[in-house]
């Protein structure tokens, strides 16, 4: 059995987050599970976003009272049915 490393452990949460990559058009899609350090978005075409691509995410996080989010992210890790963003922080210059 293995041994479960996450810092942060995940909540099975389905909610609506706003991804937004490059040039693209801005789509709502729909979380499978999250954490305090990132989510995981249910996609059909994930290759659409390449490992180690930034992404904006905009949601209410339900992890913080449905508060009004944007998180910037950056995609970790890619399966059959979507993508893993880890989220980062930028600071200001």
């Amino acid at each position: 059995m293995s041994e479960n490393n996450r810092q942060f452990p995940r909540s099975d949460v389905q909610i609506e987050v706003e991804l937004s990559f490059l040039d693209d058009t801005a789509r709502t899609v729909i979380t499978r599970d999250m954490s305090e350090g990132g989510l995981f978005m249910q996609l059909k075409d994930a290759d659409h976003y390449p490992m180690g691509e930034m992404v904006t995410l905009r949601f209410k996080n339900p992890l913080e009272e449905f508060v009004e989010t944007s998180k910037d992210g950056i995609i970790v890790r890619h399966t059959d049915d979507g993508i893993a963003v880890a989220y980062v922080e930028i600071d200001e210059f």
